[in-house]
Formats: C-alpha cells, sequence, structure tokens
C-alpha cells in the first residue's frame, strides 16, 4: 500500500514538473495577449511608416515594453523631404525618409512637429537631452528651434524660404565655409528640410553679427536629429 502511495506520488510530481516546464516554455496568457495588443495598438497610432518600422525595432517585433519618450518621437513626422509647403497648407503630401520612402498626407499628420530619426532609430536619448540643454544658449534667436525632434511645420516653413531667398555677401559666404568646415554634423546628414532649416538659421546667425563661426557650428552640432 505504501509503495502504491509513493508511487502515485511521484506520478503527481512529474505531471506538476511537466506542466510547470510547459508554462514556462509556453507563457501566452490573457494579460500577454492584452500586452501584444496593446502594442500593435500603439504601431497602427503612428502616422508615417518609418515611425512605425522604428517601434517595431524598439518593441523587438511587439514583444517588449517601448520607453514613452521614444514612442513619442516615432509619432512625429519623420521625412526626408527638403519642401514643407505641402504640409504646410494641410492639403498636400511629403515623402518619407531613408527609413521608408512612402509619401505622407498632411491630414494624417495634423497637429505633428517635424521630427528626426530620418536616417536611423534614435537610441541615444541621454546625448538627445545634452543636446536640448546646449541649445538652450541660443533661445535669443527668435523662432529658433529649441528641439529639433518637435520643430513645428510653420517654424521649418520659415528658415527654408529664408535659406531660399537670403543671399550672402562674399564676406559672409567666407563665414558660412568656415562654419561648414569647422561642424561635425554640418546642417544635417542629407539635404532635406532640416538641412535647409539649419542653412537658413546659420545665415541668420551670420547676418546678425553676433555669433562666430564656432558658436553657429555648435548649434548646428547639437540640432543633429538623423537618429543612432
Amino acid at each position: 500500500m505504501n509503495q502504491q502511495k509513493i508511487a502515485a506520488s511521484i506520478v503527481g510530481a512529474a505531471l506538476l514538473v511537466g506542466l510547470f516546464i510547459i508554462l514556462r516554455s509556453h507563457p501566452a496568457s490573457v494579460s500577454d495577449t492584452t500586452f501584444h495588443q496593446q502594442l500593435l495598438a500603439t504601431e497602427n497610432s503612428l502616422p508615417t511608416e518609418a515611425g512605425k518600422k522604428n517601434f517595431l525595432k524598439r518593441s523587438y517585433n511587439l514583444t517588449q515594453r517601448v520607453d514613452a519618450e521614444l514612442v513619442d518621437l516615432d509619432s512625429q513626422i519623420i521625412s526626408c523631404d527638403a519642401n514643407v509647403d505641402g504640409l504646410a497648407s494641410g492639403a498636400g503630401t511629403m515623402s518619407g525618409s531613408c527609413i521608408d520612402s512612402s509619401l505622407i498626407p498632411a491630414q494624417s499628420v495634423k497637429g505633428k512637429f517635424m521630427g528626426g530619426q530620418c536616417c536611423s532609430a534614435m537610441t541615444d536619448t541621454v546625448k538627445y537631452h545634452e543636446h536640448l540643454q546646449k541649445l538652450q544658449a541660443y533661445k535669443s534667436i527668435p523662432d529658433i528651434p529649441l528641439d529639433p525632434m518637435h520643430t513645428p511645420v510653420e517654424m521649418a516653413k520659415k528658415w527654408i524660404d529664408y535659406d531660399k531667398n537670403t543671399t550672402l555677401t562674399p564676406t559672409e559666404q567666407k563665414m558660412y565655409d568656415d562654419v561648414y568646415a569647422i561642424s561635425m554634423e554640418k546642417p544635417c546628414c542629407c539635404k532635406c528640410w532640416h538641412y535647409y532649416t539649419n542653412e537658413g538659421i546659420a545665415k541668420k546667425m551670420i547676418k546678425d553679427g553676433v555669433w562666430n563661426a564656432q558658436q553657429i557650428a555648435a548649434y548646428w552640432d547639437s540640432s543633429d536629429i538623423c537618429g543612432a
């Protein structure tokens, strides 16, 4: 009788161990399904295909939580287009980015900012916050983007138009060339809206005669938005 009880106990223990192993290797549950659905809903809410790809990468294909600050960056307008007129009018489109070239209808990004990560997803938020702190040195300049990852469309348009309509004198152009040589980032990594925004800002800083080449180059380097 005792042997039967012992055998039954062994079988019961074996069943419990087997069940534990199954649960460990197949942890699907109602909460896991809900978590996946929440991540999927966040992905679907992002307005650009580039933002969705960034989110998928960060969440390891919708299996891990993503920091809210990074989700916010993915929620902005990610584009390499040099022209923001279509967005400013509220009725046009804008091309995508190096991550995804799909067109961006103005209505789908209404109320959003011109963002960064045009070449890759941002991973170093520490560096991002360091840049935001450095940009405070330029807050006396009206309408300058102190958070380039959240640049209002109209602000970008203002500087792009200023760049287009402003010609530097030979002396001023020499200073611009010095800025370009000093800067690590240049106006931007590609000739997108941010490139011409920063070019316009540099021209204004040169025209004002207050900033030197090193200071303007430092602005460019601190306003990097490409990602990584």
